[in-house]
């Protein structure tokens, strides 16, 4: 509050000294009324937040606010209670094994909690403030579920009817496409981005494209470009129109979430078309600043929010720095000139949205892609049809309150513009893919600091005012350029336009595509963490993974950078997250010939994910028992272990009968045994090798130095994670491999470990660090 009535009196004197007291007086006192308001309100907020206190119990009844988003240890979501001492509270509710939320929850079910209230916590090693966070969302503690149940009521009200037209709508979303299509299309659509893959998220925030899943200005304009036509076509006079998209903006922000960059574009929609209605010329700067004032009135803490920032910067951007790069590209010579104007456009948005909101992205999440302009003008023609298909589900399937009838027409007209969309929503994952996995798609830009931020806008603005000045001094000649270009025959031009699109397709794949098999025989202990993942690529092509890491890790985009086209086998060894967690990823996006399963007959979901991926890419599946031989062109796989087991329930734990393989070329031997440990080797025939991974990430194993007696390698990888909890690798094992093997490497300090053999056997190691 004190800042706002030191601004009001520098506001005043300043304006007192131009000679325009009453105006200085006016714009104070808004501004000392505005300190006092959001004062006020951030007041209310935490009074709210306080009346859940952590180190209290709870047990009442709650209400759901949004769909609960999965985590690695229980899905998690906000809450409203709704009864005893805390009611009013907004609480973050953490689930667990034995507390899940019901199946297809979402916001506007009422819930019976009941669980111990805890104060947020900042994540050991991040630097996000996780509670100030939630403080923003209104929320003040979180809760720690020891049970949930549905109490089978829902919300009422208006609220009620919008929870109602959005289980109609997901339910259309996902008509007629596979899982993975369907949680990308509810993202671009209704904002829900739980059910989206995290690798997926990942690619859309490397390539640029992560403001595709965020619901924000695009959608209300679509939305309103969609129906302002099919109103017309209706026969709905010019204010008619206007009404019904308001309407339509009235019931799309609540139906989306309401989120920051959504309540801006509502406000901001709203208010050009009200203009429209009173007949004035629409201010789309005063359109913002309305929509400013609205979103901090309802909370003024939100201004923290990156989501509301990073909208109000590039709708700023688009005001400023659109329209002149639409001119100057309009007037550029050559086949630019001659782009659709619909295109034209794009560009000119989507590099002004770009520029802007390119300093606070480094400050948010220390980078910047580079992939982002490229990315987006090449999705430019898919996202339209994505969203405007998608809306005409959700409208589709509102038919349903009709009676069964006209449900099962609402379905069936659901699944056919389903399959409609499934050709421009593979084109803007694949784009995503694609440009994530770019060389240098997202380059580390740390800015801390709002002195570092300013001087980044400031040197942005030093940069868009010589481009300025340098198109002014060259624009008679470029002029004088596109005229002749204006002059050259229609077909003329569409052929020097279309040759210069292919070239710089051309250009891009060959900039994208991954090098080559390496020219000798190379197994790399891949470093993804905490975790396991080997490559090991023959010169022939062959290729063949070992487990893939933690998803987080992006094994796939591993695999594709070390210039791996085709894997000829994937190698699950066990059922463990950080072995099998990144598998799903590299069967999607990597072509396979076969999976040999380690699997054990497990039922951990996750792990039967992996068997359902490979089902989904009709990839062959082999059980992995010991006595198996694969061959893939140079490459052996010798499988050793695991012996059938008995029949009944899989083992509780799997790392004993992990599979256990020798893989040879030539007179190279390498021993793998994913966390399998001297216990479990100690009866098999273990060989001579030359090269080993040392099993379950360097844990304490007194039968290790026997089992390195009979190995005898000359090199061993340990593939551990960076300050890990566990300890790896122990003293012990260092130890024993320090008297064992004469080239031990790690991954938590050496990064990614390539054991490459050249001619007549000789062994080189490299290191990525």
């Amino acid at each position: 509050m004190e800042v706002g009535f030191a601004g009001a009196a520098i506001v005043v004197l300043a304006l007192a000294a131009l000679g325009r007291p009453a105006l200085g007086l006016a714009c104070g006192a808004l501004l000392a009324a505005g300190a006092v308001g959001g004062a006020l309100r951030v007041e209310a907020l935490d009074a709210r937040a306080a009346l859940a206190p952590p180190g209290k119990r709870i047990e009442a009844r709650a209400l759901l606010l949004e769909a609960p988003r999965p985590g690695r240890f229980g899905a998690s979501a906000a809450l409203e209670v709704r009864s005893g001492p805390a009611a009013g509270a907004l609480v973050l509710a953490r689930g667990s094994r034995d507390a899940r939320f019901p199946s297809r929850a979402g916001p506007g079910l009422e819930l019976h909690v009941a669980g111990a209230l805890r104060a947020p916590r900042v994540r050991p090693g991040s630097d996000f403030d996780w509670p100030a966070y939630l403080r923003r969302r209104g929320v003040g503690s979180e809760l720690r579920l020891d049970s949930v149940r549905a109490t089978g009521s829902r919300r009422g009200g208006v609220l009620g009817r919008v929870d109602a037209i959005r289980s109609r709508a997901e339910i259309a979303l996902e008509a007629g496409l596979e899982p993975s299509q369907a949680a990308l299309l509810r993202g671009m659509v209704l904002g829900q981005d739980e059910r989206i893959a995290a690798t997926v998220r990942e690619d859309f925030r490397r390539s640029g494209l992560a403001h595709l899943l965020a619901v924000s200005g695009q959608n209300v304009m679509l939305l309103g470009a969609l129906a302002l036509p099919i109103l017309a076509a209706a026969g709905a006079g010019p204010r008619g129109r206007v009404v019904a998209v308001l309407a339509l903006i009235a019931i799309y922000v609540p139906l989306a979430g309401a989120g920051p960059s959504l309540q801006r574009a509502g406000v901001m929609g709203a208010a050009g078309l009200l203009a429209i209605v009173a007949g004035r010329p629409a201010s789309r700067l005063y359109a913002l600043l309305l929509a400013a004032a609205a979103t901090l009135v309802l909370n003024p803490l939100v201004v923290a929010d990156p989501g509301w920032q990073l909208s109000f910067a590039a709708v700023a951007g688009i005001l400023v720095l659109a329209s002149p790069l639409r001119r100057g590209l309009a007037g550029m010579p050559g086949p630019i000139a001659g782009l659709p104007a619909p295109l034209t456009e794009g560009i000119a948005v989507t590099v002004a949205a770009t520029l802007a909101t390119a300093p606070l992205l480094a400050h948010h999440f220390g980078s910047v892609s580079l992939a982002s302009l490229p990315a987006n003008v090449l999705a430019l023609p898919a996202v339209a049809p994505i969203m405007w298909l998608g809306m005409l589900s959700i409208a589709v399937a509102q038919l349903s309150v009709l009676g069964s009838v006209a449900t099962a027409v609402a379905e069936a007209l659901n699944r056919v513009i389903g399959g409609l969309n499934t050709v421009p929503l593979r084109y803007v994952e694949g784009l995503a893919a694609t440009f994530a996995e770019a060389p240098g798609a997202a380059v580390a830009v740390p800015l801390s600091g709002p002195a570092r931020i300013a001087a980044a806008y400031g040197v942005l603005a030093l940069c868009v005012l010589a481009a300025g000045r340098v198109a002014r001094l060259g624009e008679p000649r470029a002029t004088s350029l596109a005229a002749e270009w204006r002059r050259v025959p229609r077909a003329r031009r569409l052929l020097a336009s279309a040759g210069a699109a292919v070239l710089a397709l051309a250009g891009t794949a060959t900039a994208l595509a991954p090098g080559g098999p390496p020219e000798r025989l190379t197994v790399s202990f891949l470093d993804v963490g905490q975790g396991d993942a080997t490559l090991v690529q023959h010169p022939d092509g062959s290729a063949i993974l070992f487990d893939g890491g933690p998803e987080e890790a992006r094994v796939a985009r591993l695999v594709r950078g070390a210039g791996v086209e085709r894997l000829s086998a994937v190698v699950a060894t066990h059922a463990s997250a950080d072995h099998h967690g990144g598998l799903v990823e590299v069967l999607r996006r990597v072509p396979t010939d076969l999976l040999l399963d380690g699997g054990d007959g497990n039922p951990d979901p996750a792990f039967r994910a992996v068997l359902a991926e490979a089902d989904r890419q009709r990839i062959p599946r082999v059980p992995a028992r010991g006595g198996r031989v694969l061959r893939a062109g140079g490459l052996t796989v010798r499988v050793i272990a695991p012996a059938p087991r008995p029949p009944g329930p899989a083992p509780e734990d799997p790392n004993p009968r992990a599979l256990v393989a020798i893989v040879s070329s030539g007179d190279f031997d390498l021993f793998l045994s994913a966390d399998a440990e001297s216990e479990a080797l100690a009866a098999l025939p273990l060989p001579d090798v030359e090269a080993m991974k040392v099993p379950h990430h360097g844990s304490a194993d007194p039968g290790l130095p026997g089992v390195l007696a009979r190995l005898r390698p000359q090199v061993a990888g340990i593939e551990v994670g960076e300050g890990n909890g566990y300890g790896h690798p122990t003293p012990s094992t260092l130890a024993a491999l320090g008297r064992a093997v004469p080239v031990v490497r790690r991954t938590d300090r050496d990064g990614t470990i390539r054991v490459s053999v050249g001619p007549g056997g000789a062994i080189d190691v490299e290191t990525e660090r």
